[in-house]
């Protein structure tokens, strides 16, 4: 990466710049430009029905980047990688957890609140970094019983959402942040080639921000194997800050995503003197993957089929990709086991395999194993784009991910906007004694959304996030066995009503669509109903 100023160009430290992973290789040059954020806010209707973006943001209004190099803000104007604070909770949640344990075992009350305000101290002061206005004082309340506390993951992720929608002026989607997203729109815009970066001001403490690391681009989009369209390197932004001024009155980019994050309003403009010229090669490394399938042949019915699917693949190891470090308190691991993410699906994937085997439904029944999920949906989005059969001939895809911690939140259900079948469906079939969330919309980030965007109805069967989620922790040890028995009736209770011949129509995705990134529970408008349960609670192991 070279800079230019008049006659001369001057290489960019190699320290200070990455190429990242999904770029195009080529070498391009052109004057520099900056863009924000290269978001444009979506309308959303406020609570009283008006709209609360009833001024839109677009960082790239007005702008004319045919052959410029564009210089773009990751995430989006206001708001942290989400990625990254999802980590941040998950560490706050493990180290509460560690802490705890001694405490609650020698009932020590006055040190479990100690611990818990100090916790909840520190994710408000992140939380209020980013939403400034945001009403946080009933976040993560204690419990009467100290000793009954824990830090919720997922408990937590939804109010802190409905927080994030309360904000007044423009929204943006989660996609957003995305530098695919980004790069697809800079690009169709004329631009040649990206210099993307994080902004101090999109870091979640003053450590990390000083720190200045480049962003994990690897997985930030879900979408490994798919290189961009032009040349995509990274800077820092302090790097960035000396070389790289922003309009007439040459304000530093750190200034400038002040100006932006502060007023809610694109301050793009030209780099003035300035052209940048990029040069990047890679070479993909492509491996071959199975799907594993089998198939059921049905009866009366054997031309229509159902899909029951679960992904086989996990996250490997520490220090290769998205395995985090072991939890405090746990032995030293190196290898993500997945044995809730996602042996648990694929276990009773086998397991209503069997079961059909020996009693044959009406309708032909597909069990897949999906590879590549954890990559971004990579094996089943290949199985909806070229099934061995039939698309049309579907009735429904079910799919199983991460079932494997039931615990006193329950089980959840997703999915139940994709056809009007399913809610009297699953009332048919019962709760088998435990609590379950019916969830609306459909979670973008599991195998089924790669069957409900061919326009198919699809259910999704979750237990939940957890401290060990993509962590070594996650042993065979700490699945909840007697709570994958009773999800299991439940399961094979809605694939053998379908399987013989339930009808299952899809219905049209509500306006703005049924696709949704947060996780079933997350968002209090999409949740059908809860029912608690009527036994005994199923809890998960001492290990947990």
């Amino acid at each position: 990466m070279h800079l230019v100023r008049g006659e001369r160009a001057t290489p960019v430290a190699s320290a200070d710049f990455s190429i990242a992973p999904q770029t195009a290789s080529g070498e391009v040059s052109g004057p520099a430009i900056f863009v924000g954020y290269a978001a444009a806010s979506e309308s959303t209707p406020g609570a009283d029905g008006a709209e609360a973006d009833a001024k839109p943001y677009d960082d790239l209004a007005g702008l004319d980047l045919k052959g410029k190099i564009a210089v773009v803000l990751l995430d989006a104007p206001g708001r942290p990688d989400t990625m990254t604070f999802f980590r941040r909770l998950q560490r706050e949640a493990s180290d509460f957890a560690a802490a705890a344990a001694p405490l609650k075992q020698s009932g020590d009350l006055a040190g479990l609140r100690a611990l818990h305000e100090r916790t909840r101290g520190r994710v408000i002061a992140i939380l209020q970094r980013f939403m400034p206005e945001a009403d946080l004082k009933d976040m993560w309340p204690l419990p009467a019983d100290p000793l009954a506390v824990e830090f919720d993951l997922q408990a937590l992720v939804g109010p802190v959402m409905r927080e994030a929608g309360k904000r007044k002026g423009p929204q943006f989607g989660m996609g957003a942040g995305s530098l695919r997203t980004k790069v697809e729109r800079l690009a169709k815009a004329g631009a040649v080639g990206v210099v993307a970066l994080r902004g101090p001001r999109s870091f979640l403490d003053d450590q990390e921000r000083e720190a200045d690391a480049f962003a994990p681009l690897l997985r930030e989009d879900g979408a490994v194997g798919e290189p961009f369209a032009v040349p995509v390197v990274q800077i820092k932004w302090k790097a960035a800050d000396k070389l790289l001024r922003v309009g007439k009155g040459k304000q530093k980019i750190s200034a400038v995503q002040a100006a932006i994050d502060t007023k809610l309003a694109p301050q793009s403009g030209d780099i003035p003197g300035v052209e940048l010229r990029l040069s990047a090669v890679v070479e993909p490394v492509q491996v071959q993957v199975p799907n594993v399938l089998a198939m059921v042949p049905g009866g009366d019915l054997r031309d229509e089929l159902v899909v029951l699917g679960a992904h086989y693949d996990h996250i490997g190891a520490v220090g290769r990709g998205e395995c985090g470090e072991s939890r405090k308190g746990d032995a030293v691991d190196v290898v993500c086991n997945g044995a809730d993410d996602n042996a648990s699906g694929t276990a009773m994937l086998l397991e209503l395999a069997r079961h059909f085997s020996q009693q044959r439904p009406r309708r032909t029944v597909v069990f897949a194993h999906f590879a590549g999920e954890e990559l971004g949906l990579l094996g089943s989005k290949a199985l909806a784009d070229k099934p061995p059969f039939a698309l049309d001939k579907v009735v429904a895809m079910v799919n199983l991910d991460m079932i494997g911690r039931l615990g006193p939140k329950g089980l959840a259900i997703g999915g139940i906007v994709s056809s009007d079948a399913w809610m009297p469906l699953l009332d048919k079939v019962g709760t088998a004694g435990l609590s379950v969330l019916y969830e609306a919309s459909v979670a973008t980030r599991s195998d089924h959304a790669s069957f409900y965007k061919k326009n198919l109805p699809v259910l999704f069967f979750f237990t939940g996030t957890h401290a060990d989620y993509h962590r070594p922790g996650d042993h065979a040890d700490k699945i909840n066995y007697d709570g994958l028995m009773a999800i299991g009736s439940l399961v094979h209770g809605v694939a053998r009503a379908v399987a013989d011949g339930l009808p299952v129509t899809y219905k049209a995705p509500p306006e703005g669509g049924g696709l949704a990134s947060g996780l079933p529970g997350s968002n209090p408008d999409t949740v059908v109903k809860r029912v608690q349960g009527t036994s005994a609670p199923v809890t998960a192991p001492a290990a947990e």
